[in-house]
């Protein structure tokens, strides 16, 4: 068994965050103790598509209908003679493997974190993680857990067929508790029904003075300015300024400035060795930013060099070296 942590607050140092930390532990052996006392039991196992080459739509193979571990090799079955489900009753394509193995993984955040909620996702036959699960609580942390192989009989009772995860659980964000019932984790259609997905307000305010909507009265013309960076390289970006106004349907409103930037080539922020740099794009409020000041551009272009300073020093960003 190999077992190892990361620390994840070295990428996304925060100061609301004392620990943000995942733990791995890799071959780690199963019990299957039904199968180890009576032996596994061969099921038919494959797929079929709409998709891919017309060779390639269709596959079977054996696996214990238990544990799901597949003899090896593994071997194929003819995909017009065998049924997904199915009794196996031939010959097997190889042994059954004497030691299989499979892996856990956790993350936790104590301090703040992202949601406040729960879910528990059951994987589809090709799923890495087999089982997986969330709790969130918003300020106090947060916990993911997944398994890998492990829970394969559940996953198999459950969720035996397609390539479609399916997730239960709830969430709560900016007044609304959202929910989902046994529904697909990547996929979405007309078809659904209601129950297995929806959303409805918590916000006492909604209720009694009606739901907040925020409507754009004016803006201005966009404006080049120049976003010097302390390490000196300089970015061309296009500048303006939205007028918001947020209300509800009884009560008054309140209106507010926003500030917004473009740039075709952006500003990078975060270094990748193999993804490239990452860049910032984003529009935020300023406060008492407004055109009634006209130097507003240059405030919006030092707030966006300030802004990309915090994300390169939170980043260790290491800009490249002069030719």
């Amino acid at each position: 068994m190999h077992r190892f942590t990361i620390d994840r607050a070295k990428d996304r140092p925060d100061p609301g965050v004392l620990l943000h930390r995942s733990y791995h532990a890799h071959a780690v052996p199963r019990l299957m103790a039904v199968c180890r006392l009576l032996g596994h039991k061969p099921v038919v196992d494959g797929y079929d598509s709409q998709y891919g080459p017309e060779d390639h739509r269709r596959s079977r193979w054996v696996c214990c209908d238990r544990c799901g571990v597949r003899p090896e090799p593994q071997g194929p079955l003819g995909a017009d003679r065998w049924n997904i489900g199915d009794r196996y009753t031939g010959t097997l394509p190889g042994p059954w493997p004497q030691s299989p193995t499979g892996a856990l993984g956790a993350e936790l955040v104590i301090g703040r974190s992202h949601s406040i909620g729960a879910d528990f996702k059951v994987g589809n036959s090709g799923s890495e993680n087999v089982l997986a699960a969330h709790i969130g609580l918003g300020p106090l942390g947060a916990l993911y857990v997944h398994t890998e192989h492990f829970g394969q009989w559940l996953q198999r009772r459950l969720n035996p067929t397609g390539y479609e995860s399916r997730e239960t659980g709830f969430t709560i964000f900016e007044g609304r508790l959202s929910w989902q019932l046994w529904a697909k984790r990547d996929h979405w259609s007309k078809s659904d029904p209601k129950w297995m997905r929806g959303s409805f307000s918590i916000d006492p305010r909604d209720h009694l003075f009606g739901a907040q909507k925020n409507h754009k009265l004016s803006e201005t013309e966009k404006v080049p300015v120049v976003v010097r960076m302390p390490e000196g390289d300089s970015h061309d970006v296009l500048v303006h300024l939205e007028q918001w106004e947020t209300r509800r349907n009884l009560g008054r409103g309140c209106t507010f400035w926003r500030a917004e930037w473009e740039s075709e080539a952006g500003i990078p922020v975060r270094n990748h060795d193999w993804k490239g740099d990452e860049y910032f794009s984003s529009s935020w409020v300023i406060e008492g930013v407004t055109p009634d000041n006209p130097r507003w551009p240059y405030l919006v272009a030092a707030a966006a060099a300030e802004h990309c300073s915090r994300d390169r020093a939170r980043y260790n960003y290491r800009a490249p070296e002069a030719a």
